[in-house]
């Protein structure tokens, strides 16, 4: 059998992605650990597209303080024209260990809407008691602004719910309990943060709507996300599914090297040069690159977010 571990090439190329955005792995961590921790980092920090934004009705009439309604115009005009929104996230956006439970639970955004630079932190824009609540779909280039909150209170204020179920009920209904009619416990919004930071995932009941599961995925037991494990989960399939494929006889690979440099299969040392579709594997012996076109949609997904991540710290 030809040596050939692409789990082992896909761990390589992790780490190397991960310390370039200056988050060296510890020599002890395995795959599940570098997949989870990349996706962590990659999913908390919406792309650089040109966005489209819709306000909520609530947002709208809103009164606002006179910098906050600047920050505001300004955060929407940095979407419309496809700029870099992470230094409008927290400060925490860089660290790929940190527990986002709103955004594990409801998949909403929370940015800051300071008009300056954060005098202590350049990358951040000034901090600001108020946040800016939001829903970010890449997959339709569209961006909604739920409403404008006080920190306090903010990650778990279910009136952000109600106003996505008046606004855009379209948003809910992928989580919508259709078969539930009622919950017989209402939590509130200290349960909300309790049940989180206990790594419990709340089903909850909208005021006059639906129940409704996770938006966002779920939480762990362990405050980690549920999607980024189910993600992990699904890249290590399809890269040993691929290593599979890619060592079927069928494939005509071990013939094809048999014939053009007389290597029998047993001889040969496959490694990943590239996951991009199409991907890059060397046979290290002859130095042949083999074209091998395999699409894995959450690591393609994965790939493509820590090199926007990469690009927008070079920049």
């Amino acid at each position: 059998m030809a040596h050939i571990n692409f789990i082992s090439d896909l761990k390589e190329v992790i780490t190397q992605k991960l310390s370039r955005l200056g988050h060296p792995p510890a020599p002890q961590e395995d795959i599940d650990t570098l997949l989870r921790r990349s996706l962590n980092l990659a999913r908390r920090v919406p792309p650089i597209i040109v966005w489209t934004v819709k306000q909520s009705k609530d947002l709208a009439i809103k009164s606002l303080l006179p910098e906050i309604r600047l920050g505001l115009e300004q955060f929407i005009k940095k979407a419309e024209s496809g700029q870099n929104l992470k230094p409008h996230l927290s400060k925490k956006s860089d660290d790929a260990d940190y527990k986002d439970l709103m955004f594990y639970d409801w998949k909403v955004f929370h940015f800051h809407l300071g008009t300056n630079s954060n005098p202590n932190h350049n990358a951040f824009v000034k901090r600001t008691g108020d946040l800016l609540f939001a829903i970010a779909d890449s997959n339709t280039a569209r961006m909604y602004l739920i409403d404008i909150h006080p920190h306090g209170g903010g990650f778990t204020n279910q009136n952000l719910l109600r106003i996505v179920k008046d606004n855009w009920a379209e948003i809910l209904a992928p989580h919508t309990l259709n078969r539930v009619i009622d919950l017989p416990c209402k939590w509130s919004d200290n349960d909300i943060d309790s049940l989180r930071k206990a790594g419990i995932t709340p089903m909850l009941q909208i005021s006059d709507g639906p129940v409704l599961g996770s938006m966002g995925g779920g939480i762990t037991t362990a405050g980690t996300s549920r999607l980024n494990i189910m993600d992990a989960d699904s890249i290590k399939t399809d890269v040993r599914k691929l290593q599979e494929l890619f060592t079927d006889p069928t494939e005509g690979v071990a013939a094809y090297f048999k014939s053009t440099y007389g290597k029998n299969w047993e001889d040969l040392k496959f490694k990943v040069k590239s996951f991009e579709t199409p991907m890059e594997i060397e046979e290290m012996t002859t130095g042949k690159v083999v074209p091998f076109t395999y699409l894995s949609i959450p690591l393609a997904n994965l790939l493509t977010q820590l090199e926007e991540l990469r690009q927008e710290e070079d920049s």
